[in-house]
């Protein structure tokens, strides 16, 4: 587990997302930020005393020679159980909390439905490479039925051309998709009739390729932020956090990929 260490900058950031403002997803109200630092595991601080901003930034300045506790108020950032029926919040704060966090080499990933602070340095990962990833495998042999297999094939050929021509928004979507089929295609196959079938649902099909040890750790690591950044597809997503990806993010997004195939390919 890293050692966290952030700038006041970035913890004057995390007291916003922390308290709540008109761009922010979540709103607390005083009550519900002291609430927050007991979740979180912090020492009784007693009530807020002043504007709920600046007060959170202090304590989180006063504190942060204590890289576990900055860590318990990461973690409880993207906690689900923070909010209870409001997934598309918290997906939105772990996005921008995962922004945030990228400038000091950290990210929060999702194992087992509890939030995770690994570290993330995209210039010496492997989905990061400089130069693009190439393609060992065929989808075809991954995914079992082979219409299935030609669509999801189509759609990856299709990112490409949307990264080439310009048009990264719909290259992530596309790429997200490609992921979520294929390893949706490998849970099914895998599934031995006992229990709660797979679903689609991207998130869980990463947690459980990870787990199951289908895709190497930081390709799953990254594939939780192409998670994050493919649910653009929602149109408020977009507008709400004023954000467009640019050729980069669609290059690590490929990486994610492209690595997440090789992986699957070799189980075979």
């Amino acid at each position: 587990m890293p050692q966290i260490d952030l700038d006041d900058n970035v913890l004057a950031e995390i007291a916003r997302l922390i308290c709540g403002d008109d761009l922010a997803p979540r709103y607390r109200r005083s009550y519900e930020i002291e609430r927050f630092f007991r979740n979180a595991g912090w020492p009784v601080l007693g009530e807020i005393d002043g504007p709920r901003r600046r007060w959170v930034h202090e304590r989180l300045l006063e504190h942060r020679g204590e890289p576990e506790l900055i860590e318990r108020v990461v973690l409880r950032l993207a906690d689900p159980r923070e909010y209870l029926g409001e997934d598309s919040v918290r997906e939105e704060v772990t996005e921008l909390l995962n922004d945030l966090l990228a400038v000091e080499g950290y990210q929060v990933t999702c194992a087992r439905g509890r939030p995770q602070l690994v570290e993330a340095d995209p210039d010496e990962t492997r989905p990061a490479q400089n130069a693009p990833l190439e393609l060992t495998a065929d989808i075809a042999e991954i995914v079992h039925d082979a219409e299935f297999g030609r669509q999801l094939q189509g759609r990856l050929d299709e990112a490409y051309r949307c990264w080439t021509h310009g048009s990264p928004t719909a290259a992530i979507i596309m790429l997200g998709s490609v992921l979520e089929g294929v390893l949706y295609d490998v849970a099914r196959s895998r599934h031995d009739g006992t229990g709660k079938a797979p679903t689609d649902h991207l998130q869980t099909l990463i947690e459980t390729a990870q787990e199951e040890k289908w895709i190497a750790r930081d390709v799953a690591d990254y594939a939780h932020v192409l998670r994050d950044h493919r649910n653009l597809v929602h149109p408020k997503k977009q507008w709400t956090h004023s954000y467009s990806p640019a050729d980069g993010t669609v290059h690590i997004a490929w990486q994610v990929v492209v690595a997440s195939l090789n992986d699957l390919a070799a189980l075979s």
